[in-house]
């Protein structure tokens, strides 16, 4: 019986007019998009290829003179361009994607420069899951939002249940018609993009993207199962379809409008930190209490002679500043990891926004792609400064004191670039993905249970006359 429910469904919904202006839509939108992330992501990647071949040069040529020179210079480390953002670029162009680096110490970061315009910062790309996000999800709640209060206004819906059909039976098999109907609906505009891809060549459809694309459609596939939930809710809320349709689409800007739009202004006021001005005048104060304390000559830096004294007082002075800058700059910066991390658990009342995450998380972008860098990159950092100070100790012409910022007081040799530690971003290994997409994924687990469950007992009580 559910099967007869779920073919007439499928049936009614392939002959209205709704499904086919949607499927028109989707089409144009997923070819444009793609097109579009083509012909940028190109641009991009050849940006990104001049900046690091020169960056490679320059380090090979700062090894090979003096090693030190390559140990005290301040980097920018950038972020390559993801083959994978048409399934989602995880809003990256709006986090930090350039990091300030040297042998001794991770500095910071930021935006790197024309990454993004701040005054469009509101600005969507047209990749997979924005158009789930907006257009499918969209489609769904048009989809259902009539399946009851529409079929009671037409009085079939009575007709329907003089049948041997149960409630239950005829409530489940309009949910599942939706979700695969939706499906259908999504997997040409999918397949135009991939075949986009693949004539154009800017991207290789390798066994990892194919990993990702399969897990995009398995987040698809839940959300669209929740939005339908959230639907039929709509539906048996009432008894007429017109205010069905309204408290459906009061749902939609809830979840897509309203919860992600506003969780920064609550986790600013609920999760407050210091602004940075503040944090840079207790730095300037730390720095000027260094400099009081420290011994007559620690600023000296006269002389070519690497054993004068004064070298060694300024190595310790400038390591000592170097210290105590990053002390309060990695607490500063742990204050913002947090504030941002509530500040997305805000946005969890939606099931939009939980979705764009369980899609960040399968690909490895966005957040949680800053967060390996900056954990890998603290890593390398210390594993350069290990081999560093290993070449130093061989050098008897170095007094082996280490100045962070200057090149006085140790060895002043080359190396072959070739065996110094160079960073490689590394992906996101397959089991943190899963870990951080497995919460998302029961959170929207939850959300459609509850939606689910909510209208199956409504329905059981509702009036079909």
């Amino acid at each position: 019986m559910v099967l007869n429910i779920i073919q007439r469904e499928i049936r009614h919904h392939i002959l209205s007019l709704r499904l086919h202006i949607t499927l028109l839509l989707t089409l144009t939108i997923f070819g444009l998009g793609t097109i579009a992330f083509v012909k940028s992501h190109s641009e991009e990647q050849a940006e990104y290829t001049k900046y690091h071949t020169e960056f490679i040069e320059q380090s090979r040529k700062a090894a090979e003179s003096n090693l030190t020179k390559l140990a005290v210079k301040r980097q920018n480390l950038v972020l390559e361009p993801r083959g994978d953002a048409f399934i989602t670029d995880s809003k990256e162009k709006y986090l930090p994607n350039r990091f300030d680096f040297s042998g001794y110490n991770v500095f910071g970061f930021d935006i790197r420069p024309g990454s993004a315009n701040p005054y469009l910062n509101t600005f969507q790309e047209l990749n997979w899951v924005f158009i789930v996000s907006i257009i499918i999800s969209f489609t769904v709640l048009l989809f259902t939002f009539d399946t009851v209060s529409g079929e009671k206004e037409a009085k079939t819906l009575a007709a329907t249940l003089s049948n041997p059909v149960s409630r239950g039976a005829l409530l489940f098999g309009k949910y599942l018609s939706m979700i695969i109907t939706t499906l259908l609906v999504l997997a040409p505009g999918m397949a135009l993009s991939l075949i986009i891809l693949l004539i154009s060549g800017a991207v290789a459809i390798t066994p990892v993207v194919a990993g990702e694309i399969i897990g995009f459609l398995v987040s698809v596939f839940f959300l669209v199962a929740c939005i339908a939930a959230f639907g039929i809710l709509s539906s048996v809320l009432t008894r007429n379809a017109n205010i069905s349709l309204l408290v459906a689409l009061t749902l939609w800007l809830v979840f897509v409008v309203i919860v992600p739009n506003t969780a920064v202004f609550w986790a600013r006021r609920l999760f407050p930190i210091e602004k940075v001005e503040t944090v840079w005048e207790r730095i300037s104060r730390e720095r000027e209490e260094i400099n009081r304390n420290a011994p007559k000559g620690s600023w000296s830096s006269s002389g070519d002679n690497p054993f004068l004294p004064q070298h060694e007082l300024r190595a310790n002075n400038q390591t000592n500043l170097m210290n105590s800058q990053m002390k309060i700059l990695n607490a500063y910066y742990g204050e913002m990891f947090r504030q941002y991390e509530r500040a997305r658990m805000l946005t969890f009342l939606s099931p939009l926004s939980v979705f764009e995450y369980m899609s960040e998380a399968v690909v490895g972008g966005g957040y949680v792609r800053f967060q390996k860098v900056w954990r890998d990159l603290h890593a390398w950092q210390t594993q350069f400064l290990a081999y560093f100070k290993e070449v130093d100790a061989k050098d008897p012409d170095s007094p082996h004191w280490y100045n962070p910022y200057e090149d006085y007081s140790t060895t002043r040799k080359g190396v072959s670039f070739e065996q110094v530690p160079v960073f490689k971003e590394k992906s996101l290994p397959l089991r943190e993905r899963i870990s951080y997409a497995s919460l998302y994924l029961l959170i929207t687990v939850l959300y459609t249970a509850l939606a689910f469950v909510l209208s199956f007992v409504l329905f059981l009580r509702y009036d079909v006359r």
